[in-house]
C-alpha cells in the first residue's frame, strides 16, 4: 500500500483523478462521493464515465445537497447517466453532509483519494485543497482494500432514510424544493458573497499565480451552449409573436378608423437584457473567434466585432455580464414613423491587444465592449485590432487577474501554426450564427 499527500493546487486532484480513469488497465468500478458538485465539473466526467459503464464497469456517484452546495441542474443531468446515483441528506438541523473521496477500482490496482476536495472545478483543479492518495495493489492487497471500503460504506453504500436513489419521482421532489438552488441562484449567491468587501482594500492579503483547470473538453462547451441556445431561440419566438400581435392591432385600428386620425398602440416595452438568466454556465480560461468582415469590404476586418449571443450567456461571468454594463441611451435623428432610441449596454475596461507574429504591435487601451439592445448583439471594439488583423484570422482573448488591464486578446494569423490549432478548439456557427468560436 503506497500513501502519497496532494497539496493542491500544486498538485491538482483533478489531474490524477483523469489519469486514473484514463489509465491503461481499464477500470472496473468507479465511487465518486462529494458534499458539493458543480454541473461543469460534472460534465468533464460524463463522456469517461459512460465509456466505462459501457465497459461494463459499475459506476456510483453521491452527492449531498446541504448548503445549496449541489443545484437542480446537476441533478437533472446525473439522473440521465447510466449511473447508480444517490443524493445523501439527513434533515437534522445543524447536520450537514460533507464527504469528499473518489474510488477507482482496476483488476491489478485501486486508488482512493481523500481529501476536501469537492466534485466542482475548483476543488478538482484550482482550490487549495488537501488530500490524500492511497493505492492498493491487487490481488495482494485486496484485504486491504476491502477493509477502508467497509469504514467508509455508510457513504458508498447509502441506504434510507438518509440516502436515496436518484430516480424521476425523486428527482422531482428535489427539483421542487426552493432550498435547492437553481444553477442561476447558485451563481447569484457566489457573487454576493465576493462582491460582500467591495470598497475595502485587500492589501492585507497576499497574491501569487497559481494553476488553473484544464481546457474545457468540447462536449462541456455544447451541452451549456445547446441549453443556451434553446433559451435564446424561445425568447426570439415570444419576440416575435409579440410583434405579430402588435401588427394585428395596428391594421385592426387601421381599418376601423376609415380615415380618421388614429393613435397606435404603443411599442411593447423592450426587455432589459440584463434580466436574461441562462440556465447554464461554464467557466472558461479563454474564448476564441474567428474574425469577419462585412460584405463588401476588402478583406480588412472592421473595427467592431460580434460575439454570439450563446457564447455570452454561456460564460456571462467571464465576459463581466452583466455587472460591469450601464445602460446608454442615444436617440436617433429625425422624427420618423418607427424610429426609436439606440440602447446600449456599455463597459469599458482595459486590454492588452497584442500579435504573436509582430512582437512590436502590442498595446494596452481601453475597449467598449457592449450589448446593442435595438438588434439583440454583443460587440467590442478595437481599432487597433482592425489594423493589423485580416478576416478569417483568429484571436484569443483571456481574462487576466493581477494585472493593468482585464482581458489579453492575442492575434494569430492564418496560415500559422497556432491559428490552426485555436481554430481546433472551434465549432461552426449554430443556426444562431455563422460565426466560427469556442472556448477552452
Amino acid at each position: 500500500m503506497l500513501v502519497n499527500f496532494l497539496a493542491q493546487p500544486q498538485e491538482q486532484l483533478g489531474v490524477y483523478l483523469h489519469a486514473a480513469l484514463n489509465a491503461p488497465t481499464v477500470p472496473t468500478c468507479v465511487t465518486i462521493v462529494s458534499a458539493f458538485a458543480s454541473l461543469q465539473a460534472v460534465l468533464r466526467l460524463k463522456q469517461r464515465l459512460c465509456e466505462l459503464h459501457a465497459a461494463s464497469a459499475r459506476i456510483r456517484i453521491v452527492v449531498g445537497v446541504d448548503m445549496g452546495g449541489t443545484s437542480k441542474e446537476v441533478l437533472k443531468e446525473l439522473a440521465t447517466w447510466p449511473a447508480e446515483v444517490f443524493v445523501f441528506k439527513n434533515r437534522k438541523s445543524g447536520v450537514t453532509f460533507h464527504p469528499k473521496f473518489y474510488i477507482v477500482e482496476t483488476a491489478h490496482y485501486a486508488e482512493i483519494f481523500l481529501g476536501s476536495n469537492n466534485l466542482t472545478d475548483g476543488g478538482l483543479y484550482g482550490n487549495y485543497e488537501g488530500a490524500v492518495r492511497v493505492t492498493y495493489q491487487l490481488p495482494a492487497e485486496a484485504e486491504q482494500l476491502d477493509v477502508a471500503k467497509q469504514q467508509l460504506s455508510k457513504f458508498i453504500e447509502p441506504t434510507p432514510p438518509t440516502g436515496r436513489r436518484l430516480d424521476e419521482d425523486y428527482l422531482n421532489l428535489l427539483v421542487a424544493r426552493s432550498d435547492i438552488p437553481s444553477d442561476a441562484d447558485s451563481r447569484e449567491r457566489r457573487k454576493a458573497a465576493h462582491s460582500a468587501s467591495d470598497g475595502v482594500s485587500d492589501d492585507v492579503f497576499g497574491y501569487e499565480v497559481t494553476p488553473g483547470p484544464p481546457k474545457l473538453p468540447m462536449e462541456v462547451q455544447q451541452v451549456v451552449m445547446a441549453a443556451v441556445r434553446h433559451q435564446l431561440d424561445q425568447l426570439d419566438a415570444q419576440k416575435k409573436r409579440a410583434r405579430r400581435q402588435r401588427k394585428a392591432v395596428e391594421k385592426q385600428a387601421i381599418a376601423s378608423a376609415a380615415g380618421k386620425s388614429i393613435i397606435l398602440p404603443e411599442l411593447e416595452a423592450k426587455t432589459d437584457p440584463r434580466s436574461f438568466v441562462p440556465v447554464a454556465q461554464i467557466a472558461p480560461v479563454a474564448f476564441y473567434l474567428e474574425l469577419t468582415r462585412t460584405e463588401g469590404s476588402s478583406g480588412k476586418i472592421p473595427g467592431e466585432q460580434r460575439i454570439p449571443l450563446e457564447a455570452l450567456n454561456a460564460a456571462q461571468d467571464f465576459w463581466g455580464w452583466p455587472d460591469n454594463y450601464v445602460e446608454s441611451i442615444n436617440p436617433r435623428k429625425g422624427d420618423a414613423p418607427g424610429s426609436e432610441e439606440r440602447v446600449y449596454f456599455n463597459w469599458k475596461p482595459g486590454w492588452r491587444v497584442r500579435s504573436i507574429s509582430a512582437p512590436e504591435k502590442d498595446i494596452v487601451k481601453d475597449v467598449r465592449m457592449y450589448f446593442y439592445q435595438n438588434s439583440s448583439d454583443f460587440r467590442f471594439h478595437s481599432g487597433d485590432l482592425a489594423k493589423w488583423a485580416q478576416a478569417g484570422d483568429m484571436i484569443r482573448i483571456t481574462r487576466c487577474e493581477n494585472e493593468p488591464y482585464v482581458y489579453e486578446c492575442v492575434l494569430a494569423v492564418d496560415g500559422t501554426l497556432q491559428h490552426k490549432a485555436w481554430k481546433a478548439l472551434c465549432k461552426p456557427g449554430s443556426g444562431r450564427s455563422r460565426r466560427v468560436f469556442g472556448f477552452s
